[in-house]
């Protein structure tokens, strides 16, 4: 293989790689028993997104048991990458996360836990586009 062809093979899939991907918070049910998320959102939320799909006062996903298709559902936010400051941001939104099963329900209700769960969670190669939060039967991630 040349240089140039080397060069070529190298450049071609960064010009071709959109710099202004989706980013996302999905819920992912790891678990085999069903899982109920809800988010409980403040009223007065900057993320237009959040006030699109809310009813109420509520985000609610019921996830299905892993491996049955429908173990996985999230929030859209449009396009651009997760960074800190943003997730910060969307924890203050976010008043609650509760995440329960039949056996055991996990609650966050702080703006210090919910910010924790979302950043430790990032995914993502060159940009983070993703919080994917994946929940167990014992409700950890």
């Amino acid at each position: 293989m040349t240089k140039k062809s080397f060069l070529i093979l190298l450049i071609l899939p960064l010009i071709l790689m959109s710099c202004d991907p989706a980013h996302t918070i999905n819920f992912i049910n790891k678990g085999k028993n069903n899982v109920k998320v809800k988010l409980v959102i403040n009223p007065k939320t900057q993320f237009e997104r959040l006030n699109d799909i809310k009813v109420g006062d509520s985000i609610v996903f019921n996830l299905e048991p892993y491996n049955t298709g429908e173990n996985e559902d999230g929030i859209y936010f449009g396009i651009g990458v997760w960074n800190e400051n943003l997730l910060k941001t969307v924890a203050e939104d976010v008043k609650r996360i509760e995440i329960e099963n039949n056996d055991y329900k996990t609650v966050y209700k702080s703006q210090k836990s919910i910010e924790k769960i979302l950043i430790k969670n990032q995914e993502g190669f060159w940009w983070k586009t993703a919080v994917n939060i994946n929940i167990n039967d014992d409700l950890t991630n």
